[in-house]
């Protein structure tokens, strides 16, 4: 399989992530070594005062451990701070109630490592979405490839197509201008069962 298919596992990844995945299906990374600063521990969604980044501590000294072997850091109870932010966002939206049973335990169950963590919510995401797909698994790490996948989703740069992504109602979008390519859970509360279609139709 081609390195442009291969996923890096993230936290409550962006909607562009999840319109690629569905729309051409790979294999996870689970081989690469653990990057600081990226989605993988990080995701954005949208308050009342704008965007607001969320990031999971980890451990130090992780930058040459195995993604699947990163461990969480659950000193400042980020769980219980993290709901909070998407309670207060989202509890106002169309379909926060409608998913809120299958999200919420994320953050009351208890986490010590990423890699389950952010598995965790993968899985969920796609059982939110109704999405039947078996996730399968690097082996071994293949090197890095232009237009890699696993470079594409960076908390440092917006995806590259992401100002083309069709307007959708925000819950604070009335303040402001919409903000493209969020968390996969703006597009889920927002737009509900709906949002399958949307990610089958963003140009990517």
């Amino acid at each position: 399989m081609s390195s442009n298919h291969i996923f890096p596992l993230l936290y409550a990844a962006p909607i562009s992530y999840y319109a690629q995945y569905i729309q051409n299906p790979g294999c996870i990374e689970k081989t690469e070594n653990f990057t600081k600063q990226s989605f993988r521990t990080r995701c954005r969604v949208y308050g009342a005062n704008g965007v607001i980044n969320l990031s999971i501590p980890v451990l130090s000294n992780h930058t040459k451990t195995v993604i699947t072997d990163v461990a969480i850091s659950n000193i400042d109870a980020w769980q219980r701070n993290h709901w909070k932010t998407l309670e207060s966002a989202y509890k106002s939206s169309p379909f926060f109630e409608f998913y809120v049973h299958l999200i919420q335990p994320l953050f009351l169950t208890p986490y010590h490592n990423l890699w389950a963590f952010n598995m965790a919510f993968h899985t969920t995401i796609l059982h939110c979405l109704d999405l039947h797909i078996s996730p399968s698994f690097t082996h071994e790490f293949s090197p890095i490839q232009p237009n890699d996948l696993r470079l594409v989703y960076s908390s440092k740069k917006a995806h590259p197509i992401s100002d083309d992504f069709p307007i959708y109602q925000q819950v604070f979008s009335y303040q402001g201008e919409f903000e493209t390519d969020l968390s996969v859970l703006d597009g889920l509360f927002n737009l509900g069962p709906e949002l399958e279609n949307y990610l089958r139709k963003l140009p990517l």
